[in-house]
């Protein structure tokens, strides 16, 4: 895989509207596709494992929930990482940003061997702590599936780390195509693995799990190739990488209140799942359904994000303020009609969407009037995903974790246990607890990023 630094546009956003557009739209259009992928492949390996039966697919899913807290602590690090190689590209400081690469990866090596450590050494234990009612064949392969996984957490972590920084310097292609492999790489192995197709063993839910960190190893040492194989970004084996404080404690001071933010928002979800299964299993099976139709919108809504982080972070780098607001604002645009497209698609034609994740009557037509809901509010999912993105690559996120704090806690939870149980309009009232916080945070994000406070911002 040949790099794709060598064709990167100037680091400064263009000037006129239309160039303006043309460079978000190269930034998400990659990054969209990237998301779909992903999406794509968790549906084929859900399907997978599901035929082994329901043990395996509750084995693989509880440990996922493990490893879901590992990605947050690397995604929180790769969104530091991301933030201050896109201010010195933007100021053309690629000593700097290369500095930048270097001490993440330095980073990485301590965070991800621990996670490594305790996951493989008490990954079953923490799953038995977790979840005590499971059962002993779903606590046994989930535990199985844990150790397994975890081995390739270093490399797992080099992919997030490094797709960050490739994102920061502009290219959001090169981290396309290795997710595009690694996922192939996957579903191939996952074939083989869980099947035993042609030569190969049939392994069940541990061939899942071995299928999964050979592609993630894979995708690892594909991802640090690409960053020593850089244009932009100067990385070399033959570099120094002995840790440098001042570096690593910028990287930490965006990527920890980031941390914090999606720690936030996991346990903010899981108390508002609390509250939604407590209103009956059709009730719970409907909620998913929709969730799940709606998580279509996220795609788009992450690639134009994505764009406005690198484009907000590499015009302040380059001493133009003005340029990141009318980036951030335009990517915002952008992603706003794209997911009212979608929303009305949601508006208009919800039981086509919801029969594609269930076909019984009483969650279908639950599922369809919460989907019809939140149609409404996919302009302010927009706007919370794109401009949360520039904030970002500004490196003002504290705002977003109180934001997101406020908004979760308050208003989600608060709205959905008053209307759902308190008031007695069951899951409909919860989706308009949800419904209600998209509308809050959109307008103190909104508001936050057009007071321009975050272009005083030094990272």
């Amino acid at each position: 895989m040949e790099s794709q630094t060598q064709d990167m546009t100037p680091p400064a956003v263009a000037g006129s509207l239309p160039e303006l557009r043309q460079r978000v739209f190269k930034l998400a259009g990659p990054a969209i596709v990237e998301n779909l992928l992903h999406t794509m492949v968790g549906v084929m390996d859900t399907a997978m494992v599901g035929r082994l039966g329901a043990y395996a697919l509750a084995s693989v899913g509880l440990a996922n929930q493990i490893f879901n807290i590992s990605l947050t602590v690397f995604a929180a690090l790769a969104t530091g990482s991301t933030a201050l190689v896109a201010r010195h590209i933007g100021a053309e400081q690629q000593d700097e940003a290369s500095e930048v690469a270097r001490q993440s990866l330095v980073v990485g090596v301590f965070v991800s061997g621990a996670v490594l450590a305790v996951l493989a050494g008490f990954g079953p234990w923490i799953l038995r702590l977790l979840f005590p009612r499971a059962e002993e064949a779903v606590l046994y392969h989930g535990g199985l599936y844990v150790r397994i996984v975890a081995v390739a957490q270093m490399f797992n972590y080099f992919l997030i780390i490094i797709n960050g920084i490739l994102r920061g310097a502009g290219d959001t292609r090169t981290p396309m195509l290795i997710t595009a492999l690694v996922n192939c790489i996957n579903v191939v192995l996952n074939a083989c693995l869980i099947y035993g197709l042609g030569p190969f063993p049939a392994w069940g839910v541990a061939g899942a799990a071995v299928a999964t960190a050979i592609s993630q190893t894979i995708g690892g040492i594909l991802a640090i190739r690409q960053l020593f194989a850089g244009a932009l970004l100067s990385v070399k084996l033959s570099d120094s990488f002995r840790p440098n404080s001042t570096m690593i404690r910028r990287i930490m001071n965006i990527g920890v209140p980031a941390g914090v933010e999606q720690g936030i928002m996991r346990v903010a979800h899981l108390v508002y799942t609390m509250v939604v299964s407590s209103l009956g299993t059709v009730a719970y099976a409907a909620h998913q359904v929709a969730l799940n139709a709606e998580s279509l919108s996220f795609m788009p809504g992450s690639g134009f994000a994505v764009a406005a982080t690198t484009l907000v972070g590499q015009s302040l780098g380059a001493d133009r303020p003005d340029e990141a607001h009318r980036a951030g604002d335009e990517a915002r645009r952008m992603a706003v009609v794209v997911m009212s497209i979608m929303g009305a698609v949601f508006l208009l034609f919800p039981r086509p969407i919801v029969g594609i994740f269930s076909r019984d009557p009483e969650v279908v037509e639950l599922a369809v009037a919460c989907l019809r809901l939140v149609a409404l509010s996919q302009p302010a999912l927009a706007t919370i995903m794109v401009l949360a993105g520039g904030l970002r690559g500004a490196g003002d996120v504290r705002p977003i974790m109180r934001i997101t704090l406020v908004g979760f806690i308050l208003v989600r939870i608060g709205l959905a246990y008053l209307l759902a149980i308190v008031l007695e309009m069951g899951l409909i009232g919860a989706w308009i607890g949800m419904v209600v916080d998209l509308f809050f945070r959109s307008f103190l994000v909104n508001r936050h990023f057009q007071s321009g406070h975050w272009k005083l911002i030094k990272v």
